[in-house]
C-alpha cells in the first residue's frame, strides 16, 4: 500500500473481475460495509457515449461509526463513507484507490480540534481502511503465488 495525493492506494495482480469482488471482501471483513456502488464506465457509455475501461467507484462505511457520527452531528453523514475507485490497468492488474476517511477532514487540525469526538471516529475509519488494503493486497499475493505454483507443477 502507498500513499498518494487522493489518499492511499494498491495496485493487486488480479484481473478486475476478481479483483472488484475481493476488494468488497477484504473491506467487509474490517466492519466496511458497502454503501453505494457506481458502475463509471456503464455511465459513460451512457451518457458520452465513450468506450472506457472497466472502473467502478464503491463507497464504504462501518455502520457503528456511521450510528455515532449522526448522534454526534447529523451533518456527519455526508462525510462518514468513504470513496474508493477500483479499476482495471492495461497490464491486467487492478488498482485501488481510497479517498482519505470523512471527506479529507481527518488531516485538517481546526476540524480536529473543533469536532473531537468525529475526529476520533475519522482515525478508527482510516486505520479499518488501512487493514482493508492490507488485507487485500495479501489475499492478491497469496492467489497469485498460488497461481504460479499451481502452473509450475
Amino acid at each position: 500500500m502507498t500513499t498518494c495525493d487522493y489518499g492511499r492506494r494498491v495496485v493487486v495482480d488480479l484481473p478486475f473481475e476478481r479483483a472488484l469482488p475481493e476488494t468488497v471482501q477484504a473491506f467487509r471483513a474490517e466492519g466496511l460495509h458497502l454503501v453505494g456502488r457506481f458502475d463509471v464506465r456503464e455511465f459513460l457509455e451512457r451518457t458520452c457515449q465513450h468506450d472506457f475501461r472497466r472502473y467502478v467507484l464503491l463507497d464504504v462505511a462501518p455502520a457503528q461509526t456511521m450510528l455515532e457520527a449522526l448522534l454526534e452531528d447529523f451533518g456527519a453523514g455526508a462525510i462518514v463513507p468513504t470513496h474508493v475507485a477500483v479499476f482495471e490497468l492495461a497490464d491486467g492488474e487492478t488498482a485501488v484507490y481510497v479517498a482519505e476517511p470523512f471527506g479529507g477532514l481527518a488531516s485538517d487540525a481546526p476540524w480536529r480540534s473543533a469536532s473531537p469526538r468525529l475526529a476520533a471516529l475519522a482515525d478508527r475509519t482510516s486505520s479499518q481502511l488501512a487493514h482493508a488494503l492490507d488485507r487485500l493486497d495479501e489475499v492478491a499475493s497469496h492467489r497469485h503465488t498460488a497461481a504460479t505454483e499451481a502452473f509450475v507443477m
